[in-house]
C-alpha cells in the first residue's frame, strides 16, 4: 500500500543559537547522525541547517509511517538517517518565488536521504532555500508519481494555513483528469485524506505548513 508523507520547515522563524545547543538537538538527533554530520560538506549543509533537514525527513516518515499504522509514535531520535547525498554544486539560495509545484524531482536540485524506523526503510527528497527546508518521502526511489507544491503565504495564523494549504492543493489536483471536486478530510486518527462524491479517494496526501510557508504531497498509482 503506498502512502504520503511530506514536511516544511520555515529557517526564518527557527532559532540557530537553540539550534546548535546540545540540549535541544539532542532530542532530534541520534548519535550515529551526529558522527554523519562530520563526513557531510559544511559549508553547502551547515549544523543548523543539517538539524531541520532531519528533522523534515524523520516528520515526513512518521507522517508516511502513521497512515499505514495509527499506533506509531513520533520520537525522532528513532526515526534515524542513514545517508544524506548533497546535490552536485549546492548552494543555498532565495528561494526567488512565491511558488513551487512538480512531478518527481529530476529538475530540481534536491538533497537525497534515506531514514530507517522499525526496520522500515523510507527515502527522501529535501529542497533547501534559505527560507524553508521541504521534504517529500516515498517507499521506493522512485518520485516519478509523486506530486508535490511548495507555496508562501500571506497570513501564519493557524486556520488560515490550514484552509490555504487544501486550496493550494485542491488547485493542483483539479488540473489533473478524473481528480476534479475533490475534497480533503481527516480521519479519526488526524490523517488528511482525499475524498470524491463523499466516498474516500485512494490518492494518499500530505499536507504541511510552518509559519508563511505550506507543502503538500500525493501519489498516484501506476
Amino acid at each position: 500500500m503506498i502512502s504520503a508523507g511530506n514536511d516544511i520547515v520555515s529557517l526564518t522563524a527557527t532559532n540557530v543559537t537553540r539550534t546548535k545547543s546540545p540540549e535541544f538537538y539532542s532530542k532530534i538527533l541520534s548519535h550515529a547522525e551526529k558522527a554523519l554530520f562530520e563526513t557531510v560538506d559544511k559549508e553547502a549543509l551547515p549544523f543548523n541547517r543539517f538539524v531541520w533537514l532531519l528533522w523534515s525527513v524523520k516528520e515526513s516518515a512518521y507522517k508516511y509511517l502513521h497512515r499505514l499504522d495509527p499506533c506509531i509514535v513520533f520520537t525522532p531520535v528513532k526515526f534515524e538517517i542513514q545517508s544524506i547525498e548533497i546535490p552536485p554544486r549546492y548552494s543555498c539560495s532565495p528561494c526567488g518565488a512565491d511558488e513551487l509545484t512538480g512531478i518527481g524531482f529530476a529538475d530540481y536540485p534536491v538533497f537525497q536521504a534515506t531514514v530507517i524506523f522499525a526496520g522500515k526503510k523510507l527515502f527522501a527528497r529535501v529542497i533547501i532555500h534559505h527560507e524553508f527546508v521541504s521534504t517529500v518521502v516515498n517507499h521506493n526511489d522512485d518520485f516519478r508519481n509523486v506530486y508535490w507544491g511548495i507555496k508562501r503565504i500571506e497570513d501564519a495564523n493557524y486556520k488560515y494555513q490550514s484552509v490555504a494549504v487544501r486550496e493550494f492543493a485542491l488547485g493542483t489536483l483539479r488540473g489533473i483528469p478524473g481528480f476534479d471536486n475533490m475534497a480533503i478530510g481527516k480521519n479519526k486518527d488526524d490523517v488528511p485524506f482525499l475524498s470524491k462524491d463523499d466516498r474516500q479517494h485512494e490518492t494518499p496526501i500530505s499536507l504541511s505548513h510552518h509559519e508563511q510557508w505550506v507543502a503538500f504531497s500525493f501519489q498516484r498509482s501506476g
